[in-house]
């Protein structure tokens, strides 16, 4: 399991509100961002080294 798999499993098992998330470059993956979108969270994630947008 790497460092971007874990938020997304985690996030999954709150029940309860999530206002926003804030985690480091290593979870700016898709999965995340799609588990916070469906949390309707906000998400606080710096960017991977190098990043492209």
């Amino acid at each position: 399991m790497t460092d971007g798999e874990v938020p997304p499993n985690l996030l999954k098992q709150i029940r309860r509100k999530i206002n926003t998330i804030s985690t480091n470059d290593a979870d700016d993956t898709k999965q995340c961002y799609e588990t916070i979108h469906i949390q309707r969270a906000v998400p606080l994630i710096s960017p991977r080294k190098g990043a492209t947008f």
